[in-house]
């Protein structure tokens, strides 16, 4: 059963059985009685899947039908048909191989009134969830008001008084057809509850009690009644000793009224509700590992989850048909497992602004697979890794080209404007400077002129 829990795929057959002929009157308890326990998404999951009871094997249903026929996705059907196992109005086969899994869901007949009303834990579930004028309501909507035959002799006749005993002859021994069973419904699912009945008959034990008054029907109460109202062995020894009638039997009624009123008096008057594993967890455990505990359990949802599921939870909208198709066509043709299709797409989409484009996922799909990359948190710690490296690469191409580019102003355009005001300043200070040597010169001349000039008078 391993392999159940890769969660349900849109393309994966489904047949549907049922073990009894579904009549108007397991409508009416499905919808007074079931429905305040359950709620209408569920019931109505089990009204639709009822319309598939009588397709050929051969024909095996995908579950794209469902998510397109009740506008629904996987997660929300999974959902559903969790409330369903759980109260006992579906069970669920599972088989799987290499390219395919195939689910067989079997319809179980609704609980009959009497059923429904003497069922420990369904009737307490029921008045906590509508009140004690609402159950009073129901419970009186379904009362026998049928003509009492108290007081008068049956006279019907038998078989054998009105019919003839066929010879065997007439039988036909090669005939093989197997007609459809109708079960009755068993109630709620507790085989895999304990309770510690060695305890409980050492302790009645004592109080010279033989361990022969705990019938099977009377252990299935028991364990009823321990599962709705958490009873030890200890507190049952107590609430059996109370309910023990003068021909030395257990008053079925009274084990559940006492043990209703020893809870009702620890818990101010209430009694349990209904409510799944997920509503009893704690919303938050704050600790020093919170983001890493964060970080497991996301990549343990997307293990579990559909891609299809993941795509309409990330976008909020419906996944169009050629998206189904595509994603569908990748996870078949390259094998990627849910959860690492499940980053291919989250990842995709993030670089593309919520797109998918086809060839751009596919070549990272074919990469991926080449990698053999099997889990959500591998192909997490690739794409971190690959950024990064991107990250640095483009960074040092970065900095090579600011450096050249710096380099090239200093040889082209730097000297342009610098050689020009080195030239400018050159100009200005050039005349300047021959103007004095000149004038210094031409004095000097001047000297050794008038010098020359006063030897020749001589």
């Amino acid at each position: 059963m391993a392999e159940y829990f890769s969660g349900i795929k849109p393309s994966d057959g489904f047949y549907v059985k049922s073990n009894y002929s579904y009549t108007h009157v397991h409508q009416d308890i499905l919808i007074s009685l079931y429905t305040p326990l359950i709620g209408t998404d569920a019931i109505g999951v089990y009204l639709y899947l009822s319309q598939f009871n009588f397709h050929n094997e051969n024909d095996a249903m995908n579950h794209y039908t469902i998510m397109n026929d009740l506008k629904v996705n996987l997660s929300n059907f999974r959902n559903s048909l969790d409330l369903l196992e759980g109260i006992g109005l579906i069970k669920t086969y599972f088989k799987t191989n290499e390219s395919e899994q195939t689910f067989i869901y079997v319809l179980k007949q609704p609980a009959s009134t009497d059923q429904f009303f003497n069922d420990p834990l369904l009737s307490v579930f029921l008045y906590q969830q509508i009140g004690n004028a609402r159950f009073k309501a129901l419970k009186n909507r379904y009362k026998d008001n049928g003509v009492s035959t108290k007081g008068f002799n049956d006279v019907t006749k038998s078989f054998t008084d009105v019919f003839k005993t066929p010879k065997l002859s007439q039988i036909n021994p090669e005939d093989d057809i197997q007609v459809m069973p109708q079960q009755r419904n068993n109630g709620l699912d507790l085989s895999d509850v304990g309770f510690d009945f060695e305890m409980l008959e050492m302790l009645l034990s004592n109080h010279l009690i033989s361990k022969e008054i705990l019938n099977k029907k009377t252990k299935q109460v028991i364990i009823q009644i321990a599962t709705l109202y958490g009873i030890t062995p200890v507190e049952m020894k107590s609430i059996i000793l109370k309910s023990i009638t003068e021909n030395q039997t257990i008053s079925l009624a009274d084990l559940r009224k006492h043990a209703r009123s020893i809870y009702q008096i620890e818990h101010e008057g209430n009694l349990p509700s209904l409510e799944t594993k997920q509503q009893s967890k704690p919303n938050s455990q704050m600790s020093s590992d919170t983001n890493i505990d964060s970080l497991e359990s996301w990549f343990e949802m997307l293990e579990v989850t559909s891609p299809i599921e993941m795509l309409y939870s990330f976008n909020e909208t419906e996944p169009t048909i050629s998206q189904k198709r595509f994603i569908e066509d990748i996870i078949t043709r390259e094998r990627l497992p849910f959860g690492v299709m499940n980053i291919l797409l989250q990842y995709v989409m993030f670089k593309n602004n919520k797109q998918l484009p086809r060839a751009y996922t596919e070549e990272i799909a074919s990469n991926w697979s080449k990698l053999n990359i099997k889990t959500a948190k591998e192909a997490y710690e690739y794409t971190k890794e690959f950024d990064n490296k991107a990250a640095e690469s483009k960074k040092e191409k970065n900095n090579k080209s600011a450096q050249n580019s710096y380099k090239l102003k200093s040889i082209e355009k730097t000297p342009e404007w610098l050689l020009k005001q080195k030239s400018n300043e050159s100009n200005e200070k050039k005349p300047k400077e021959t103007n004095k040597e000149f004038e210094k010169r031409k004095q000097e001349l001047q000297k050794e002129m008038e010098a020359f000039w006063k030897e020749g008078d001589h």
